[in-house]
């Protein structure tokens, strides 16, 4: 692991100050994940952005990640028990987030997404595409000439790029459409469609960030009204 102290023959010469931002951050963030309540503001929000990261943008919008940053309202662990009542929230949208938690972890954080969720209210999760990388896989191996998303010069054979979206950036489990729907399924959602970038049942939802259309897989589904 990289360290943040500079060092001369192995002598700290520079420690980044507490004050530093990300340290603030990371020190706030132990401090009151898990923590905190719904506030009677959060309450009149019936949108939640769930692992928000520093898209908080959203004035519509509850902002809930595991990290702090400036605008997230709840600091949480979503593999918890999330803070909100049961039936409380009209529309989840959540990007590029479960992919780095467990697939049992994803598949409780479904779950509680659907019970906050109001009859008819609808989840949009948004993650990277695993089936786009293997397909290209597929297609390099099969001599065609083929571009992956986000491809870096280094990256000189289809299997780095594969496991570049597998094993970095915390990744965990990458999904495709046929096992994402299966866990929205289980969880209880119904009516589970495939989408595409800015195209959805709710128009609140459609918070896809452009520069991650390449290589998003995005699926919709309901709760039973």
């Amino acid at each position: 692991m990289l360290s943040n102290t500079l060092t001369i023959n192995n002598q700290p010469l520079f420690r980044p100050s507490i004050w530093d931002y990300k340290q603030v951050r990371r020190l706030r963030s132990a401090m009151v994940r898990g923590r905190q309540s719904v506030s009677a503001e959060l309450e009149r929000k019936e949108y939640l952005n769930l692992g928000c990261g520093p898209n908080t943008n959203h004035a519509h919008m509850a902002n809930l990640d595991y990290n702090w940053y400036r605008g997230v309202d709840i600091c949480w662990d979503i593999t918890t028990t999330l803070p909100w009542k049961d039936a409380s929230l009209k529309g989840i949208f959540t990007e590029h987030c479960l992919e780095h938690i467990t697939f049992d972890g994803c598949a409780f954080a479904l779950r509680e997404a659907r019970r906050v969720l109001k009859p008819g209210g609808s989840i949009r999760v948004v993650v990277p595409d695993g089936e786009l990388y293997i397909d290209l896989y597929k297609k390099a191996r099969a001599g065609q000439k083929v571009e992956f998303p986000y491809q870096a010069a280094d990256e000189v054979t289809p299997m780095i790029c594969v496991n570049r979206i597998f094993n970095e950036f915390t990744h965990i489990f990458i999904y495709d459409a046929e096992t994402m729907g299966m866990m929205l399924e289980r969880a209880g959602f119904v009516d589970i469609r495939r989408e595409t970038f800015q195209h959805g049942r709710d128009a609140k939802l459609l918070l896809d960030t452009e520069a991650r259309a390449v290589e998003s897989l995005y699926i919709e589904a309901s709760v039973p009204a």
